[in-house]
């Protein structure tokens, strides 16, 4: 797989340069100040700036995160009427949403069945939080075909389409999907934690969607992987103020362990780490030698940041207690 199959070039380029117009709208005398969302640590330090906005990172636990940072109400705000966010859900999703089934979410959902059926676990109601047109679900579908499958999504456009294809959808914040708790086997939220204003507030709501005994499944942005380790600043993943959290697996583990969680495990099954830095930094030098070993060497050192989670995609599974 290749990262432009997923963010083509020019459509990247479009949503990024909406960002950075988006990015400067928000009012930095309201922003306020946080402890590491990973640790809980007050111990940071100033890490990196990018578009006017400071990244600090946890001397505890290695995670780098916005800070100052928009208040929830103002990313809630924020995703309701920015530009950027108009047009991730009505071009660049639609335009690669089938590209992304076929090389994001068909293998995800064969990856957690494989997982879950390891430990004996096969969930009869699934809840994916952030759940958006519903495809991810109907890949997940064909591993538990008689499960009964819920979205929480808070576009109504989006969930109405959900809905058609027979998914029960909440239009909702995480957040604000009270009703729902304690009501599912599994519960999985993918891509949103990066963009939260409190990750453990965030972490909590999905933690309480889920039966004692139940899974939960995180999956997002992590600061330690190759390509954001490598670009720094220069990452497209780092843009705010849509990513404003990228936790170490340290953090991860910390996060998970404050809100009782148990059985937790970091992976960080990542494919595109090496493509993005070859693609975003063509005279890094490393890669560039690495280029010459051939392809074979560019899939095992990717297969390496694989086994030793030092990729940027990051999953989390954990049980409930």
């Amino acid at each position: 797989m290749k990262e432009s199959e997923i963010r083509p070039k020019e459509l990247l380029n479009t949503y990024l340069n909406l960002v950075a117009k988006d990015a400067k709208k928000l009012d930095k005398n309201k922003f306020e100040r946080i402890l590491c969302p990973g640790c809980g640590s007050k111990e940071t330090k100033l890490h990196l700036t990018k578009a006017d906005y400071q990244y600090e990172k946890c001397e505890t636990c290695g995670t780098v995160f916005c800070n100052p940072r928009p208040t929830n109400g103002m990313l809630d705000e924020f995703y309701s009427i920015g530009e950027s966010s108009k047009y991730w859900s009505e071009f660049f999703f639609p335009a690669v949403a089938e590209k992304r089934r076929e090389v994001l979410f068909r293998p995800k959902a064969k990856k957690i069945s494989d997982f879950l059926s390891n430990k004996g676990f096969s969930p009869k109601l699934i809840c994916d939080v952030g759940s958006g047109y519903g495809i991810f679900l109907e890949e997940l579908k064909q591993f538990y075909p008689n499960a009964s499958l819920f979205g929480i999504e808070p576009s109504e456009s989006m969930a109405r389409i959900s809905e058609e294809k027979g998914i029960k959808t909440l239009v909702a914040m995480a957040e604000h999907s009270n009703e729902w708790s304690g009501k599912f086997d599994l519960v999985i939220s993918s891509e949103v934690i990066e963009h939260v204003h409190s990750p453990m507030d965030f972490l909590s709501s999905v933690r309480n969607l889920a039966k004692s005994g139940g899974y939960v499944l995180l999956t997002g942005l992590g600061y330690e992987g190759f390509d954001i380790l490598t670009l720094q600043e220069k990452s497209n993943s780092i843009f705010p103020p849509h990513h404003i959290n990228f936790m170490s697996v340290k953090g991860f583990e910390e996060l998970f362990g404050r809100l009782g969680f148990s059985d937790i495990e970091v992976i960080t099954p990542g494919e595109l780490d090496v493509d993005i830095v070859i693609s975003n930094e063509p005279n890094h030098e490393f890669t560039s030698v690495l280029k010459t070993r051939g392809e074979s060497a560019i899939k095992e050192f990717q297969e390496f940041l694989k086994k030793y989670k030092l990729s940027s995609h990051v999953w989390v599974f954990a049980r409930v207690k």
